[in-house]
């Protein structure tokens, strides 16, 4: 009887739906690849987008790999609007000359993306991408953009005739069918006259929306007080000190120079104040402006 029992309750455990999936125990409906050499750095920038089939139940963990050399940047999840999300992942970590990362997703659709280093000699360039076959792919694709100022490109396998898209042009693969554990290849080799990038380096763009809940964003409707604050003391400080430098200019008034007897003989006898130095008419007496006596050369 004990032994029915144990019977039974295996059977529903196995019978129960699993809400995670193990490494190859699923195929994803679409994986398409697109290699940006040179784009925003001097490197390969990989992005990797993929579907899982509708019957996914979720949540789902997948584990990647991708080259031990390269530096992955962005894992994330499409929102029903078609807006990326940042993903929780788990990693990377080194093994066995790979890198690996675990992705845990609520949603049918996701990208990641890395840069990998890219061999340049001179004008010559060349890269390789592997798709080491994590899972099975119903529809797998891969897409080349091609640099600025490239004179030659090749791929191997040779990839389909190029396509030109908002000035950019693109080289793709058909549509592929991977079974697990099978690679996918391709090298890339081309001729770049300049080292100048399709685009600009680009900022980090946030995932979510930023406002003023964001973790270490300083609020300026916070802040505007003591702004407004501070900027009203310095007004002030400026303020009395420019009255203070104001009452020291008006207290220095300017002297007069005293003109001695002796100047007023040498300028042909003319008389002028002794006391504040103003020039007399010929028949003053007095100073008309601060009233002292006049010295003429008769007296």
């Amino acid at each position: 009887m004990r032994k029915f029992f144990v019977t039974v309750a295996v059977g529903l455990l196995l019978m129960l739906p699993s809400h995670t999936s193990a490494q190859g125990s699923l195929t994803l409906s679409t994986l398409n690849v697109q290699l940006w050499p040179e784009y925003d750095q001097p490197s390969m920038l990989v992005l990797v987008d993929f579907d899982l089939p509708a019957t996914t139940l979720f949540p789902v963990k997948l584990t990647f790999h991708i080259p031990e050399d390269a530096n992955l940047v962005a894992v994330a999840t499409y929102s029903t609007e078609g807006s990326l999300i940042n993903a929780m992942y788990e990693g990377p970590t080194t093994s066995g000359g790979l890198q690996a990362f675990t992705v845990t997703l609520d949603g049918p659709r996701a990208r990641f993306e890395y840069y990998q280093p890219i061999t340049i000699e001179g004008h010559e360039r060349a890269y390789s991408y592997l798709w080491n076959g994590d899972y099975a792919v119903e529809a797998f694709g891969i897409r080349v953009l091609e640099p600025t100022d490239t004179t030659a490109l090749t791929t191997t396998p040779k990839l389909g005739p190029a396509v030109v898209e908002s000035g950019l042009t693109y080289h793709e693969s058909g549509v592929l069918k991977l079974k697990d554990g099978e690679e996918f290849k391709l090298n890339l080799k081309y001729t770049k006259t300049t080292d100048t990038l399709v685009s600009s380096p680009q900022g980090v763009e946030p995932a979510a929306p930023v406002d003023e809940n964001t973790p270490g964003r300083v609020s300026l409707n916070k802040s505007l007080p003591y702004i407004i604050g501070g900027v009203g003391i310095v007004m002030i400080v400026g303020g009395l000190v420019y009255y203070w430098q104001s009452g020291r200019r008006s207290v220095k008034k300017p002297r007069r120079r005293v003109r001695t007897p002796h100047e007023n003989e040498e300028e042909g006898g003319e008389a002028y104040c002794p006391q504040c130095g103003t020039r007399a008419k010929s028949n003053d007496r007095f100073c008309r402006v601060c009233g002292a006596r006049i010295r003429r050369q008769e007296e």
